[in-house]
């Protein structure tokens, strides 16, 4: 699995990206890296058998997808969750 990203260097990495250049705002960048974050977290529970935690992490991780897209900021469901 990938090394996370730091917050700072997660907000440097979207300024690199965009085009044309962004001023992101921390609360958006908060709520996208904290989606990523929180599904990480779920696939370890998953694969560890915490079904609990599992289905609260999911409830976190749609929570912050979904203020992130009410911020304009958020790419939608990721590709790779279940």
């Amino acid at each position: 699995m990938a090394e996370p990203l730091s917050p700072r260097h997660f907000l440097e990495s979207l300024a690199e990206d965009s085009d044309p250049p962004v001023d992101p705002d921390p609360s958006l960048a908060a709520a996208d890296y904290l989606s990523d974050m929180i599904a990480q977290l779920e696939s370890m529970a998953r694969a560890a058998g915490l079904d609990l935690l599992v289905y609260l992490l999911a409830m976190a991780r749609v929570e912050a997808e979904s203020n992130a897209r009410m911020m304009g900021f958020g790419r939608g469901p990721r590709s790779r969750r279940p």
